[in-house]
């Protein structure tokens, strides 16, 4: 019974709000969904596991969790790695198909098998999406598929699938205003950082505004304002706007825009968007002096329709939270955005 009430709860919060929260519930009606959960599906899932290699080059990580239902050592060695890297290069044009396994860190989840916000993964053992994607929703019912680009034909000898040992939702999430829209989910097994398709994005530099940048926007969501989600993972180019101009240049009040979130898209045309379905999923703009290799400079939070002119997507600014992130990821194996030789 408690369960029907949370999950009702969560389908009145997605029917209500004057901005849209860019969660796509299902393609065949959001009762239908619901339906699903309430009554799940008698088959079961086998979940696609990489069995860890060792690595000749280690460096010790300690961590100091105490969670009792992991079963991997507290103290743990971690292969040497790089974040944030491509697994193609490739030039963006903006609201296309991108090309298989092009960005590794992209995470689906799933309620039920149901595809409903991504994440990002930024190390072995945490993924990183929006509050407003898992609030309320106990993480038992979250499951998270790796290296997935076909959710209508996913290859099963390639997907990396995870289920959710715990969630921690930003202590001061605001589900109105949508600040501090930012939460953490935890695998309950690490992924293999020696895989040589997976890897983790990087965290992005500290205090960094991003101002005029080009960044890239990955999901599943929906092509155009009110449509179904897209079956392959898309993206599109956008321009970051200046804070000032988020607040005084576009549809949005000044005090809808606080200072934990960032505006990108083009105000004039419009046109080029996160849409419903990729709430959750990554803003990623490159290193200035590392071409291909990737940071996370935002998650997709909300926005008034998909596209519109004077109203660009807004994200939830993640260099505002780099010492939450560092408190609440332990125990994790995390990979470098620079080479060895660089620290």
């Amino acid at each position: 019974m408690t369960l029907l009430w949370i999950l009702i709860g969560l389908f009145c919060g997605l029917c209500s709000g004057s901005t849209e929260r860019r969660i796509l519930s299902n393609q065949g009606g959001i009762f239908e969904w619901l339906g699903s959960i309430l009554l799940p599906p008698t088959t079961t899932t086998t979940s696609t596991t990489i069995a860890a290699t060792t690595s000749t080059t280690t460096t010790r990580t300690t961590s100091s969790s105490t969670t009792s239902s992991t079963n991997f050592p507290i103290e743990r060695d971690c292969a040497l790695c790089r974040c944030g890297l491509m697994n193609t290069l490739y030039k963006i044009v903006g609201g296309q198909e991108t090309r298989v396994h092009q960005y590794p860190w992209m995470a689906t989840m799933l309620i039920y098998d149901r595809f409903y916000c991504s994440g990002s993964l930024i190390n072995d053992l945490y993924v990183l999406t929006a509050a407003h994607c898992v609030e309320g929703v106990p993480p038992e019912l979250i499951t998270l598929r790796f290296l997935e680009y076909n959710r209508s034909n996913s290859n099963d000898d390639i997907v990396i699938q995870r289920h959710v040992s715990r969630l921690k939702v930003h202590e001061l999430f605001n589900p109105r205003s949508f600040d501090n829209d930012i939460a953490i989910l935890r695998l309950n097994q690490p992924v293999d950082m020696g895989h040589h398709r997976l890897r983790p994005i990087c965290l992005p530099v500290q205090s960094y505004n991003f101002d005029h940048e080009l960044a890239i926007v990955a999901g599943w969501g929906a092509q155009r304002e009110g449509g179904f989600g897209s079956d392959t993972l898309r993206e599109v180019e956008v321009a970051v706007l200046p804070q000032s101009q988020c607040r005084n240049a576009t549809t949005y009040g000044p005090g809808q825009i606080t200072d934990n979130m960032m505006c990108a898209g083009y105000l004039a045309q419009g046109g080029k968007d996160a849409c419903s379905g990729d709430s959750g999923g990554p803003l990623q703009t490159t290193f200035d002096e590392q071409p291909g290799q990737y940071q996370l400079a935002g998650i997709v939070s909300w926005g008034a329709g998909c596209g519109r002119p004077q109203s660009p997507g807004v994200y939830t600014r993640v260099n505002q939270y780099l010492r939450w992130l560092g408190s609440n990821t332990q125990g994790a194996c995390h990979c470098m955005p620079y080479p060895e030789e660089d620290y």
